[in-house]
């Protein structure tokens, strides 16, 4: 959040001409009075030339003809400014400093609780950030910057709460497509799915905003389960060119739980060319494969996240079900010493040890060892849950 630039505030010298009859005291009064303008000016002027070392110098001569008791108001103020240009120069911790004073003699001061929410921003305190970027907006009247605190909430990890303030920024900031459109971002944040839908479909026609609504209503009919209103959502997306990544991966992944095994394969096709989700995307076209009954093709796909792995990742695939799948496609063409080698590995690997002795003694039993069939279907009935 960028801080507010600093207003040059001039102070309006209210000092009454003398007479032949006017006091000792009221002359002093008066000299001192010129000079705390005078410096006040040059503080200002060095400000608006962003000479910040001179502004400084200029300001603690103000201090010297500033009373704090008789005229919080300016003391608050030189205050507030020498904070500024304590964060402007990197040491927060003088600024904050600065600050304290500022708010123990004028505690109503809205820019001093501004300049806090910047400093605790800048150093990751959100918790801090959010408390005096509220009491601003509390003495200020900016409702707006409740957009700004439901960042700080999503910066904070707080989605709920970043729910709840946007949804005070929305009610300031009216008829407001790209501030609905983030609100049902928050919803399907928080798994408010039916609610965020209803929110994005108020921009499925938008210009702007069409093709991004239409891929987070596929989104969320996906995490309800509704698999085929996703599939509809994610081509209306596609045909408004939409191009988000994820977009062929999750449709395809739509397609699979559907069991549409083609379509399925189509879209994981296109996600491995054109998504960052290769070796997920190669996973499940190689169970769709399987599920085709295509196995050679089953067996290359799951052949290619392992090679992609190398060797450091043999624990991770067999651990995913890789080498399971692949080591059942290969017993299903008769390649019974490869699936053989694919289901110790995943003994190995403690992959679902009771389905994978009992996988491997089959193929034992195909090979006709009974000795190491029947350890194997003893270590699966040891296993089962």
């Amino acid at each position: 959040m960028k801080m507010k630039k600093m207003a040059a505030l001039f102070l309006a010298a209210a000092l009454a001409l003398g007479t032949q009859g006017v006091m000792a005291s009221e002359d002093a009064d008066m000299v001192k009075a010129q000079k705390l303008d005078a410096s006040y000016t040059l503080a200002l002027n060095a400000i608006n030339s962003e000479d910040y070392d001179t502004a400084s110098k200029y300001l603690n001569i103000c201090f010297a003809y500033c009373d704090r008791e008789t005229d919080p108001t300016m003391y608050a103020d030189l205050l507030l400014k020498q904070a500024c240009i304590d964060v402007i120069q990197g040491d927060n911790d003088m600024a904050l400093f600065a600050l304290d004073a500022c708010l123990s003699v004028q505690p109503e001061m809205a820019e001093a609780y501004l300049i806090r929410t910047q400093i605790y921003t800048s150093a990751g305190d959100f918790d801090q950030a959010i408390v005096n970027l509220e009491k601003y907006i509390e003495l200020s009247g900016d409702d707006a910057l409740y957009e700004t605190v439901a960042q700080l909430h999503e910066a904070n990890g707080d989605m709920a709460l970043a729910e709840e303030a946007y949804d005070k920024f929305v009610g300031v900031a009216g008829e407001n497509a790209e501030a609905g459109y983030q609100a049902g971002i928050y919803r399907m944040e928080n798994g408010k799915y039916a609610e965020a839908i209803q929110a994005f479909e108020a921009y499925t026609d938008d210009e702007v905003l069409g093709a991004g609504a239409l891929y987070n209503i596929g989104i969320c009919s996906m995490n309800m389960g509704d698999y085929a209103g996703a599939v509809e959502a994610f081509s209306a997306c596609e045909e408004k060119g939409g191009s988000f990544s994820g977009l062929y991966y999750n449709r395809g992944v739509c397609a699979l739980m559907s069991s549409s095994w083609e379509t399925a394969v189509a879209d994981f096709e296109k996600s491995i060319e054109t998504e960052p989700f290769a070796a997920d995307a190669r996973y499940n076209m190689g169970i769709c494969q399987m599920q085709l009954d295509k196995y050679e093709e089953a067996i290359a796909t799951f052949d290619a996240i392992i090679g992609e792995g190398e060797e450091e990742n043999t624990a991770a695939y067999a651990s995913a079900g890789v080498y399971f799948y692949k080591a059942l496609c290969e017993a299903a063409i008769g390649n019974l010493e490869d699936a053989l080698a694919d289901y110790t590995v995943c003994i190995d690997n403690s992959y679902d040890l009771a389905q994978s002795y009992y996988q491997r003694a089959q193929v034992y039993g195909a090979m006709g060892d009974t000795e190491n069939q029947n350890s194997d279907l003893q270590n699966s009935l040891k296993n089962a849950n």
